[in-house]
């Protein structure tokens, strides 16, 4: 594929300039090319990274939860102990 690419812009450029002016523009534009592609694909997140993703989110879902049940319960004996205080009186 780079090839072709390559020939593409080679044939594109030949009438406009000599055969080894030609060359090398398409030759740099194909390196330049080249370099971009291997820097997106190295930050394109993979199926790994979306499983390990998934995973550490439903333990930060499940941690959460877990919170949660201990704020209410202790909200539920605070306002017991405030109620009981009043009415006690």
């Amino acid at each position: 594929m780079a090839y072709a690419n390559t020939l593409k812009i080679f044939e594109a450029l030949r009438p406009v300039f000599d055969e080894p002016k030609s060359k090398a523009i398409a030759s740099a534009v194909e390196s330049a090319l080249e370099t971009n592609n291997s820097s997106l694909l190295n930050e394109i997140a993979t199926k790994d990274d979306l499983r390990k993703l998934e995973i550490k989110m439903e333990q930060v879902r499940t941690e959460i939860i877990k919170w949660m049940f201990i704020f209410w319960i202790g909200q539920f004996a605070s306002i017991t102990a405030v109620l009981f205080l009043f009415f006690k009186k």
